[in-house]
């Protein structure tokens, strides 16, 4: 190797060797400090005074906090070239779809003051806070089809060499805190390749640093200028860099471009819960008071409904909920006693099949894997398995010493005036004892929650609640579970409950309309059909609107 190589070669290995070491360092650091973080990290064990402590601060300090954009427009230090044309193109484009710009500002307040800190933290323009606007409309649902996820949109390759998770259960590309350190130590190690010049480092960015350098090297043959405006870059290159200044302008200059952004506060809005192990996000979000859909928005880089089984076991909370999640978290039996995993279909396997061997039930399972009456096991396809489950009565009741031990299967507590209570009572009130007329019940053989509550005139919802079960539970002969009897004259009969639907499955796309893009193009490119995705998004006609998000029902593919 040339020694003037050789050397070039060696600069560039150091420079990545000190954006891991400061990735490392990062991922290492105590969150003691959010000023320098931009987020909060609680810890299960965290005693319940210090708890209290933090949240009354926090929630304090949010609440008082100066307007973030107002503090955004006085720190951007980047030259904007505003008289440059092609800024100016991008300004009147910008100006022409306001309700995109006023859309992606909203979708981005959880999240901003994080990034901004991030990006101070390494001092970088806070410009770069602005970016994923340009980026992904600060969606992190969003793929690319080029393949990048994300609010940052990373390719799979970079993101995995700045230590981005990414398989079956986890994309970490998507994962709002986890990307924004990745992509933001990406672009310091840009920042440094480039000298400090901005716009080359974030051109490249956009097609990487061997696009950019390239172009370099072209015009220096050519004799000609190596500023960013003078390059022969990639189209797309060439609008991304002035359409950044562009958003830049008009955040630095509501006076002269009133847009009004909705006010986001110069304070964490976002926390992060260390839960210590894997949960599924249906019990975190009744944990947490959220709808499951607010949060997995919050969270979506889980590909599951389950967090990865290895980690990582952090969820993303609003801090005003922090306080409820860890009581219920301080309280309640975590999902250590669900062993989820993952099985590839084998020719001949059906869902019943599955569910047999695993001790699972075929209504669990498509429940899990949001699997219709019509969908058809394909070999090849990945389920979700719960397994090795055992759901025994185990909340800290204390019998009466009056009770009379019995061989029975049952055992009835009598009342003469049963006190009615509805299911969301009954998970408070059974934590404090069993309640009078209520019935503790030993499962036998055969026995499901539905036949059970069948026979007691319960809804099974009720029986799954009171036990703090999921429709995915296995009972087995032996176990014990407490049946509210004395609920039984005011509930239905059978179990007229049926699951929930979400609009958007997890293992669905969220994809951003560009220009020249149709129905059938999109369908084509993701290998659905234009009705699924018009039955998807309850679409009247094939109008799109650019900038605006269709859900593409990928789980549908054809």
């Amino acid at each position: 190797m040339p020694k003037k190589k050789k050397l070039l070669w060696i600069k560039h290995v150091l420079r990545w060797a000190c954006v891991f070491s400061s990735a490392i360092i990062i991922s290492n650091a105590s969150f003691a400090s959010f000023n320098l973080e931009g987020i909060q990290v609680y810890q299960k064990n965290t005693g319940t005074s210090v708890k209290k402590k933090k949240f009354t601060d926090d929630m304090s300090r949010y609440q008082s906090a100066d307007n973030l954009w107002d503090v955004l427009r006085s720190e951007f230090t980047l030259s904007h070239h505003e008289y440059n044309p092609a800024v100016q193109e991008n300004i009147d484009w910008l100006m022409n779809d306001q309700d995109f710009l006023i859309r992606t500002s909203t979708r981005s307040a959880p999240y901003l003051y994080f990034i901004h800190q991030q990006v101070k933290n390494r001092k970088l323009p806070v410009e770069l806070v602005l970016l994923p606007i340009i980026e992904s409309g600060y969606n992190p649902f969003i793929y690319s089809t080029a393949g990048a996820a994300g609010i940052w949109q990373m390719m799979p390759d970079t993101a995995s060499g700045f230590g981005i998770k990414q398989d079956w259960w986890y994309d970490g590309r998507r994962d709002v805190v986890a990307s924004t350190r990745a992509a933001l130590d990406y672009l310091s190690y840009l920042f440094d390749f480039f000298d400090g010049n901005s716009l080359l480092a974030i051109a490249a960015y956009n097609s990487g640093e061997g696009a950019v350098m390239s172009a370099i090297r072209r015009n220096i043959r050519e004799g000609k200028s190596t500023d960013f405006w003078s390059l022969p870059l990639p189209r797309e290159t060439r609008t991304y860099v002035p359409r950044l200044l562009a958003l830049a302008i008009i955040v630095a200059h509501p006076e002269r471009y009133p847009l009004h952004f909705p006010p986001v506060r110069n304070a964490p809005y976002l926390a992060q819960v260390d839960v210590g192990g894997q949960i599924d996000l249906k019990r975190a979000a009744h944990f947490a008071g959220l709808s499951l859909q607010k949060l997995q928005q919050l969270n979506p880089g889980f590909n599951r409904l389950v967090t990865h089984p290895n980690g990582p076991y952090k969820l993303v909370l609003p801090i005003e909920n922090v306080e409820q999640f860890m009581v219920h978290l301080a309280t309640t039996s975590l999902s250590h006693h669900i062993d989820w995993t993952q099985y590839k279909i084998k020719s001949g396997d059906t869902l019943e099949s599955i569910a047999k061997r695993y001790k699972t039930t075929s209504y669990a399972l498509k429940e899990i894997n949001h699997l219709s009456q019509k969908d058809q096991l394909k070999k090849g396809m990945k389920l979700v398995i719960p397994r090795m489950i055992t759901t025994v009565l185990n909340n800290g009741n204390k019998f009466d010493k009056k009770e009379e031990e019995t061989s029975a299967e049952t055992l009835t507590f009598e009342s003469a005036a049963p006190k009615l209570a509805s299911v969301e009572e009954t998970v408070d009130k059974t934590s404090k004892g069993i309640q009078s007329g209520d019935t503790l019940y030993m499962v036998r053989d055969n026995d499901t929650v539905e036949t059970i509550a069948e026979h007691f005139h319960l809804p099974a919802k009720t029986i799954y609640v009171t036990n703090r079960l999921h429709s995915y539970s296995v009972i087995h002969p032996g176990d014990q579970l407490l049946i509210p009897t004395h609920l039984a004259q005011a509930a239905p009969r059978g179990n007229t409950e049926e699951p929930e639907l979400q609009k958007m499955d997890p293992g669905d796309t969220l994809y951003m309309i560009r220009h020249g893009d149709t129905i059938e193009k999109i369908a084509q490119k993701f290998k659905t059909t234009p009705a699924a995705i018009r039955v998807a998004n309850l679409m009247a006609n094939t109008d799109l609107q650019e900038g605006d998000h269709l859900i593409v029902p990928t789980h549908l593919r054809v």
